[in-house]
């Protein structure tokens, strides 16, 4: 039998004696105080390990609350993480399209130089002519612009994703931005003699913020 249940049947005797006038005797009354003084020790016990147990239960609900919040943090990282990954990989898929268009322009405006070269050459024949006309060209120029424009718009997505070109041909050689591909003894006109000068581009490199993500592949000076 628990103490307070003892106590409790100790004063429903105690009340049934009074109301029936029957006396009480003392040593009624000092079991009954004793009880009391008893159960309040017991309770004292109680309500301290009650306190005790709601203390630790608060501190783990904090403990758990601060996991959360941390998974969270981290969940939100590691997801932005992610996302800004994928933006790369798919702004650097782009990059052999760009060098694909990159190529094509400047083979055709090679060819348009040459086909001007030979519109301007006495006494084609028909057949001749009929190549370097006029009408020819202009449909050639008109698929160089369009090739351009494509050109652009790519460019324009990079710059958007904050990847930028990075500069080579006039520039001294750096090698965290470049990789010689080749030396070359000579100069184009009106470029510095300068020794570790860039004088041509074989691949374009792109760069952001963070770093290169593809080093210029370039042709570098070196005097004989």
């Amino acid at each position: 039998m628990s103490a307070r249940r003892q106590v409790w049947e100790t004063l429903s005797h105690l009340l049934q004696r009074v109301e029936n006038a029957t006396p009480i005797q003392p040593a009624d009354a000092a079991g009954l105080e004793q009880e009391i003084r008893r159960l309040g020790k017991t309770q004292l016990k109680a309500n301290l390990l009650a306190d005790e147990q709601t203390a630790q239960l608060k501190q783990s609900l904090a403990i758990a609350q601060a996991a959360q919040e941390q998974n969270a943090h981290l969940l939100e990282a590691l997801g932005a993480e992610r996302a800004a990954q994928t933006q790369q990989e798919m702004l650097e898929s782009i990059l052999p399209a760009l060098d694909g268009l990159e190529h094509a322009i400047a083979s055709g405006q090679r060819y348009l130089q040459i086909r001007d070269r030979a519109a301007a050459t006495p006494n084609l024949t028909p057949e001749q002519a009929l190549l370097v006309s006029p009408a020819d060209r202009a449909i050639l120029s008109g698929w160089l612009n369009g090739l351009n424009l494509v050109r652009e718009r790519l460019l324009a997505i990079l710059e958007a994703g904050a990847v930028t070109p990075i500069s080579s041909v006039g520039k001294l050689f750096d090698p965290y931005l470049h990789v010689a591909v080749g030396t070359s003894a000579q100069v184009p006109a009106g470029m510095p003699a300068t020794p570790n000068i860039i004088v041509a581009e074989e691949q374009r490199g792109y760069r952001t913020q963070a770093g290169v993500i593809r080093f210029a592949q370039v042709v570098v000076y070196r005097p004989a």
